[in-house]
C-alpha cells in the first residue's frame, strides 16, 4: 500500500517533466500531476524526487500591462527524512494576477496600471500518512516605494492545503491578501482584493477515467483618486471528466467539462452582471519520439454550449451571445531528456508563430529541471 500513492502520481503523466511549459502544452488538463502542480496541491511533492526547476517565459496568470514580458521562477524540492520541503522564488499567485488584471482592464483612462507581485516567494511542506500524502504551502510578496511623489506599494499572501491518495485528491487555495496603492492625498489609487478561495478535487473512477470539480470565489474593491471605482464579485464552477489511453511512455487523452461563471461589477452608478455557461472540450497527446525526446500538444474548444450574457443595471441593452464566437486554442511543446536533466519548451500560439518576442511565439516558455 505504501507504494500505491507514488505509483498513482507517476501514472498521471507520461513523463515527469516539471515545468509550466509542459502543463501549458497539454492545455493544463486537470488530470495531470507535475512538479509544477505543487503550487496548487502541495501534497504532490511527496511523489517526486529531489529536484531543481528553473523557468522563464509567460506565466499562466493574467497578462495585464504591468505583468507582461519574461517572468522567471525557480523551485527547489528537498527531502527531510520521510517528508519533502519546497522553496520557490518568483512564482506569482494566479488569483492575485487574475484580479489585478481585471482592475487594470477597467481602470480610468490615464491612470497607472497596478504592478504585479514583486519578488514573491513560496514555502511548502509535504509528508505521507499511509496511502495518503498531505501538504501545505504559503506564498508572500511585499513592495514599497516611499519616494515622495512616486509612492507605490503592493502586498499579497496565500495559503494552500492539499491531500492525495491513489484514488482521490483534494486542495484548497486561499487568497488572504492582495493589495496595491499608488500616489497620495487626492490622487491616491487603491486596490484591495477580497478573501478568495478555490476548492478543487478529483476521483479516479478507473485507471483511465478521472472525474474532477472545482469552485472559485473572489473579487476586489478599488478607488481612483480616492473615489470609489470598479468593484467585482466572481463565482466560478466547473465539473468534468478526462479519459486517458496510455501505452508505454505515451499518453493520449480527451475530456469535457461544464463550466459556469457569475461576475458582478458594482461600479457606480451603473453596474453589470455577466453570466457564462460553456462546455469546453480538450484533446491532447504526449509521446516519446525518441529515447531523448518527448513531444506534446493539445487543442481546446467549447462545443454545443458557449453562452454569455451581460446585463447592465441601468436597463441598457443586454449583450447576449448564444453561442459565442470562436475560441479554439492550440498549444504544443517538446522536452529533451539528458540523463538527470530535462529541458522543456513550448509554443503558445496566437497565430503569429514568430521567433521574436510575443505572447504566441516559439519558446514562449522554457523550463530546465535537474533531478538529484
Amino acid at each position: 500500500m505504501k507504494n500505491l500513492l507514488t505509483l498513482a502520481i507517476i501514472l498521471t503523466s507520461a513523463t515527469a517533466f516539471a515545468t509550466r511549459s509542459r502543463l501549458n502544452s497539454l492545455g493544463n488538463s486537470p488530470h495531470l500531476s507535475d512538479v509544477a502542480t505543487v503550487f496548487g496541491n502541495p501534497s504532490d511533492m511527496a511523489g517526486y524526487k529531489d529536484s531543481l526547476t528553473l523557468e522563464t517565459g509567460l506565466t499562466g496568470g493574467a497578462t495585464y500591462t504591468a505583468n507582461t514580458g519574461t517572468t522567471a521562477e525557480g523551485l527547489m524540492i528537498r527531502s527531510m527524512g520521510d517528508a519533502k520541503f519546497g522553496f520557490a522564488l518568483g512564482h506569482k499567485n494566479p488569483m492575485v494576477n487574475k484580479y489585478r488584471g481585471m482592475f487594470d482592464s477597467d481602470v480610468a483612462a490615464g491612470q497607472q496600471n497596478p504592478i504585479s507581485q514583486q519578488n514573491p516567494f513560496s514555502v511548502m511542506y509535504s509528508a505521507k500518512s499511509g496511502d495518503m500524502a498531505w501538504g501545505a504551502g504559503f506564498d508572500y510578496s511585499n513592495f514599497s516605494n516611499k519616494t515622495t511623489g512616486a509612492e507605490e506599494k503592493e502586498s499579497s499572501m496565500g495559503l494552500n492545503l492539499g491531500a492525495r491518495t491513489s484514488m482521490w485528491d483534494a486542495a484548497i487555495n486561499l487568497s488572504l491578501g492582495n493589495t496595491w496603492e499608488k500616489g497620495s492625498g487626492a490622487t491616491k489609487d487603491d486596490f484591495k482584493g477580497t478573501t478568495g478561495f478555490m476548492i478543487s478535487g478529483g476521483y479516479n473512477m478507473s485507471s483511465d477515467m478521472y472525474l474532477y470539480a472545482h469552485i472559485m470565489s473572489g473579487g476586489f474593491k478599488s478607488t481612483v483618486d480616492t473615489v470609489d471605482d470598479v468593484n467585482y464579485e466572481q463565482m466560478d464552477y466547473k465539473v468534468g471528466a478526462v479519459s486517458t489511453v496510455k501505452q508505454d511512455a505515451n499518453e493520449f487523452f480527451y475530456g469535457v467539462a461544464l463550466a459556469s461563471t457569475s461576475l458582478k461589477q458594482k461600479t457606480a452608478p451603473a453596474g453589470t452582471k455577466t453570466t457564462t455557461m460553456s462546455l469546453p472540450f480538450i484533446i491532447g497527446l504526449e509521446a516519446d519520439a525518441a529515447s531523448w525526446l518527448t513531444v506534446r500538444g493539445s487543442i481546446t474548444q467549447t462545443v454545443l454550449i458557449n453562452d454569455s450574457k451581460t446585463a447592465p443595471d441601468t436597463g441598457a441593452a443586454t449583450s447576449d451571445f448564444s453561442p459565442g464566437a470562436n475560441n479554439t486554442t492550440f498549444a504544443a511543446g517538446a522536452g529533451l531528456k539528458l540523463n538527470a536533466v530535462t529541458l522543456d519548451g513550448n509554443i503558445l500560439a496566437n497565430g503569429s508563430q514568430n521567433l521574436n518576442a510575443g505572447v504566441g511565439n516559439l519558446l514562449g516558455q522554457v523550463g530546465l529541471t535537474y533531478n538529484f
